[in-house]
């Protein structure tokens, strides 16, 4: 009895028929045995999901990555890195300014990345550093991890400064009455404000000014 022959087409159509397969499904579409498909896959290119135990296959040219470089098909979810360990570091290296845990968890929408993060450490695949009480994941070239720790600096000062900003609405207010009295200073401000039922320290009102870089008399932006 001959042995069949199966063709890389074959596989392809499979994924035509079904953009996204477990190996039992590819098996049973194909009719080839295990080794014979995944070495047809190879010849293509394909994926494996990062979740559910890297169960689900696709190929390449299917997956439609969005920026963090991911895609979602029904529940299986790839990656342009491939698996799990590769895609966390893949996304550490991409950011900006590092990322948390957390953070890592809404973007893969992975309940917890944690024990993966420990082992990456460990196997000094990814460097980190805690930050206001939460590890902050940097990739491991120390140019790298100097210019994402510098930018999350920024982010965290950033922060601070909004919060330590008085509500909206009596920034708002404070800015609708800097711009009808320019040449007022923040205690005339305070006292216009309060006048129409808006309490705002003067502390308050420079502190919107320096976050916002303000200089009423000079044309209220600073330059």
């Amino acid at each position: 009895m001959r042995t069949p022959i199966f063709h890389l087409q074959q596989i392809l159509d499979a994924f035509k028929r079904k953009k996204v397969l477990t190996k039992e499904e590819l098996l049973k579409a194909t009719g080839c045995s295990t080794m014979t498909a995944w070495r047809l896959l190879s010849q293509h290119g394909y994926y494996t999901s990062y979740n559910d135990n890297a169960r689900h296959y696709t190929i390449v040219g299917i997956p439609e990555f969005d920026e963090h470089g991911l895609w979602m098909y029904r529940k299986a979810r790839f990656s342009k890195w491939g698996a799990l360990t590769k895609t966390i570091i893949g996304l550490v290296q991409e950011s900006p300014a590092g990322l948390t845990a957390e953070q890592l968890q809404q973007v893969l929408k992975l309940r917890n990345v944690k024990p993966h993060l420990t082992r990456l450490i460990e196997r000094k695949s990814l460097a980190r550093e805690k930050m206001e009480g939460r590890f902050v994941y940097f990739s491991l070239p120390p140019a790298s991890q100097r210019k994402q720790q510098k930018q999350r600096e920024k982010e965290i000062e950033q922060a601070r400064s909004i919060q330590a900003l008085p509500p909206l609405e009596q920034i708002v207010a404070l800015l609708v009455e800097i711009i009808r009295r320019p040449q007022n200073t923040p205690r005339q401000w305070a006292r216009q404000l309060a006048r129409r039922g808006v309490r705002i320290a003067t502390g308050d009102i420079q502190a919107v000014l320096d976050h916002y870089q303000m200089d009423p008399k000079k044309g209220l932006l600073k330059s």
